[in-house]
């Protein structure tokens, strides 16, 4: 076989590959949460590498929405045990969830991802009511957004601070239900890497779905939050306020 036959054998198969790609695997990843391929790709690899890293034990899922279409704005709210939380919820629901995250746990380094995926960052003195408004109108627009009300990972583990006003505000605001989940079982420290790299027995359960349709007070909802994160986990509240430090008041 000559040079040239080889070449158009080699740009044959190649033109068949890339032909098989478009017609099948794109289409199947724009099924994935989201609707886009690079979507479907990035859920595919979080959701095989949960499941192989962290082996998570998923219950509740069938009071989630199918798919994104299945929902007309979603307000989810977790307590927060560590960095990977939002991967494992993500990787358990068929629906795009767009995150509220601090600020300063955005590693540069994966700016590509924060802005493909729409990330949502958020200031720890929370001067900034920007991240709130723009929650709000991603719901009231029919998408999902997905808070830690805690604002920080909790230290010590197995407890659940006080929580934070915003997420009473932004379902109050919205008149959205709120998928209420409690995260535990992920590796115990507060460092991304670290957290991604140790193995875990991560057990990730969809508590309930609450609506508020008639409820003004934000800070009600926030507390009826918290108090049914409290009833589905037995985990104690802790009262001391976790501050822009990261450590504890004293005598809080």
């Amino acid at each position: 076989m000559s040079v040239s036959q080889v070449l158009l054998v080699f740009a044959g198969s190649w033109l068949i590959i890339v032909g098989i790609g478009w017609l099948v695997v794109v289409p199947a990843l724009r099924r994935s949460p989201g609707g886009r391929a690079v979507d479907g790709l990035i859920w595919n690899i979080a959701r095989l590498y949960a499941r192989l890293w962290h082996r998570p034990r998923f219950s509740g899922r069938e009071i989630l929405p199918a798919t994104d279409a299945d929902h007309d704005g979603l307000v989810v709210v977790s307590n927060h045990t560590g960095a990977i939380d939002p991967l494992l919820i993500q990787a358990g629901s068929r629906f795009l969830i767009r995150w509220m995250m601090a600020g300063d746990m955005m590693s540069p380094t994966l700016d590509w991802l924060w802005q493909d995926q729409y990330v949502i960052p958020v200031g720890r003195d929370g001067k900034d009511s920007g991240p709130l408004r723009e929650a709000i109108r991603h719901v009231k627009a029919g998408g999902a957004v997905g808070i830690f009300p805690e604002g920080r990972i909790t230290v010590p583990p197995r407890e659940l601070r006080p929580f934070l006003p915003g997420v009473g505000l932004v379902v109050t605001r919205t008149r959205a239900p709120v998928l209420v989940v409690w995260v535990s079982g992920t590796p115990d420290t507060n460092k991304m890497g670290e957290a991604l790299a140790t193995r875990s027995h991560a057990r990730v359960v969809f508590v309930d779905l609450m609506e508020f349709p008639d409820e003004r007070d934000p800070t009600v909802v926030t507390e009826r939050l918290r108090q049914r994160i409290h009833e589905a986990s037995g985990w104690p509240f802790n009262e001391e306020i976790i501050p822009p430090g990261g450590e504890p008041e004293e005598g809080g």
